[in-house]
């Protein structure tokens, strides 16, 4: 690197941060940091090209310095604050909040958004019921003020949703002060078209999704879509333009030959709704609503005769402006609209036409007969303090039981966890292995040599226990009255498996996970779940017929 002077090589390293080539931008500015330590330029683009690569920590540490060179740096504050979001540090990224705003070096968006921050790894069940005291008192307090943002102009905050839903709680009230307290904070949600609109020759629907795409919600709603008959009805697909590329965007792309519209919406809101207002949809479709911020608040505004989510991400909006929500019967109990301010539109089998997984490699019966090998291959802030004890309790009466869990990406949640399980007394860091992110291939090879998997309590496995069954390894399941519990044992409803392990308790849920996992038949067990599936779970076609045949009703 000698032959080039300091301002070729940070041109260099420039222009690897513009092509996000973010490993090499990140070589070359930490090479210039050596020789000038203090110079802001390189930090600058050092701490982003950090940031874009995952880097958080090195990030903070980065901004920190910048902001004690330049005490009034533009935007540091509220890049240093998302940056602490992004590691989960809460009180951390308050405080930051609060000395940005003490500075006036903030965007005033930050006074709002400090008041419904939450941590989703929590250190206990206390920290949960004082987070979710904050947040509600939060909202009351911006219901009584008069502050007015513009989402347009950089002053999105971000609700919420996936904090509260990670928990036992009843989120129906709660969901509905968030609405209320936006639709103060942001006059464009309150924007009103006519709907009374003369209907179209066909059924026209939107499609409304960041995650069309090799993601579980492309997985579960790809074939749901491609099956609408299009004699009946117009369907465009709306994507975001933080949709990533794939191969099942490349099938939604492809769906253009056979009729349906494909359309990447605009950045702004109300750009948004200009396009989708001029369209006079008769139903527009969310299939998880509050998995994308942008399309959270999009779906807020009526933009439709009908809206309709459904089970992508499975937790109530509060929202007047849902009206259906769409599940299998077998996801529901008799009183369970009480906790949902959406009616229900109901299938009989689980709402999705899934493709049975095609990999590489597959094992042999040696490999998925082992025992006592527990699994929990979730996402990690599914995992409630409550879950621990269950965890723990099986691999203290199952001595030869091992526990695998997954890494996130980043490492924030695995190692919040880490530490809160380091202070539970029956924590076995010798029988508790959390392993770095695996491939698609690898995933569905973990799921076939474990023994048991375990689902978490309050908000369960959904695309993973579909996956499991490529192999039929037995999850066992303790669904409460909430549909983010119960994906599980509606699965095993449909499969009309014979006494599946669906659980009501801590003691049932342990003696069963053990029992399985030490099952002398385990193989043909697998081979029975397996089976059931081929049959019952999987290529469900029928279910593209009942939806066709529930949306016309509508009409």
């Amino acid at each position: 690197m000698n032959k080039y002077s300091a301002d070729e090589i940070f041109k260099i390293a420039y222009d690897h941060l513009q092509k996000k080539e973010f490993e090499k931008s990140t070589q070359l500015f930490e090479k210039l940091l050596n020789d000038y330590p203090d110079n802001l330029s390189i930090l600058r683009n050092l701490s982003h090209s950090y940031a874009f690569s995952g880097a958080f920590k090195k990030t903070e540490e980065c901004i920190k310095k910048i902001i004690k060179i330049k005490p009034d740096e533009p935007f540091a504050y509220q890049f240093l604050a998302s940056v602490l979001k992004n590691q989960d540090k809460i009180k951390e990224m308050e405080e930051i909040i609060n000395e940005g705003l003490k500075r006036n070096l903030i965007n005033k968006k930050w006074e709002l958004q400090k008041k419904l921050l939450s941590p989703l790894i929590v250190r206990d069940k206390k920290e949960i019921d004082d987070y979710r005291k904050k947040i509600e008192k939060g909202l009351d307090g911006i219901l009584s003020s008069e502050i007015k943002l513009d989402y347009d102009n950089d002053q999105i905050i971000s609700p919420p949703l996936f904090e509260l839903t990670y928990t036992d709680k009843d989120n129906l009230e709660i969901n509905k002060k968030i609405v209320k307290a936006l639709k103060k904070i942001y006059q464009l949600l309150n924007h009103k078209i006519s709907i009374n609109h003369q209907l179209n020759d066909k059924i026209k629907i939107g499609f409304i999704s960041e995650f069309f795409t090799d993601h579980t919600i492309g997985k579960l709603f790809k074939n749901l879509i491609f099956s609408l008959d299009l004699k009946f009805f117009d369907v465009v697909i709306y994507h975001s333009n933080k949709t990533k590329k794939g191969e099942i965007f490349e099938e939604f792309l492809n769906e253009n030959k056979k009729g349906l519209k494909n359309e990447i919406l605009p950045i702004k809101l109300i750009d948004k709704i200009k396009i989708i207002e001029k369209e006079k949809f008769d139903i527009l479709f969310y299939p998880d609503i509050g998995m994308s911020i942008e399309f959270y608040f999009l779906s807020l505004i009526r933009l439709a005769k009908y809206q309709i989510m459904s089970w992508g991400h499975p937790e109530t909006t509060g929202s007047e402006s849902i009206d259906f929500f769409l599940c299998s019967k077998n996801l529901i109990l008799e009183n369970a609209k009480k906790f949902y301010s959406e009616k229900f539109l109901i299938i009989d089998k689980l709402p999705m036409i899934y493709d049975k997984p095609i990999i590489k490699n597959k094992l042999n019966d040696s490999d998925i007969s082992k025992k006592n090998i527990y699994s929990c291959p979730q996402t990690l802030f599914k995992f409630h303090p409550d879950f621990d004890e269950y965890l723990f309790e099986i691999l203290k009466k199952d001595k030869k039981g091992v526990l695998y869990l997954l890494k996130d990406t980043h490492k924030v949640y695995y190692l919040k966890l880490l530490e809160r399980f380091k202070k539970n007394k029956n924590f076995d860091s010798d029988r508790v292995i959390f392993l770095d992110p695996l491939n698609f291939n690898q995933f569905i090879n973990h799921l076939g040599t474990s023994s048991v998997l375990l689902d978490p309590i309050y908000f369960g496995s959904g695309n993973s226990f579909h996956e499991s069954m490529f192999y039929g390894t037995q999850t066992v399941t303790s669904p409460t009255k909430y549909i983010k519990s119960r994906i599980v044992s509606a699965a095993y409803i449909q499969m009309e498996i014979k006494n599946p392990p669906i659980v009501k308790n801590k003691d049932d849920y342990v003696g069963r996970a053990i029992e399985i996992a030490n099952d002398k038949n385990i193989l043909d067990r697998k081979k029975y779940y397996q089976q059931a599936a081929n049959e019952k779970l999987f290529n469900t076609k029928d279910v593209g017929e009942k939806f066709n045949s529930i949306l016309k009703k509508l009409f």
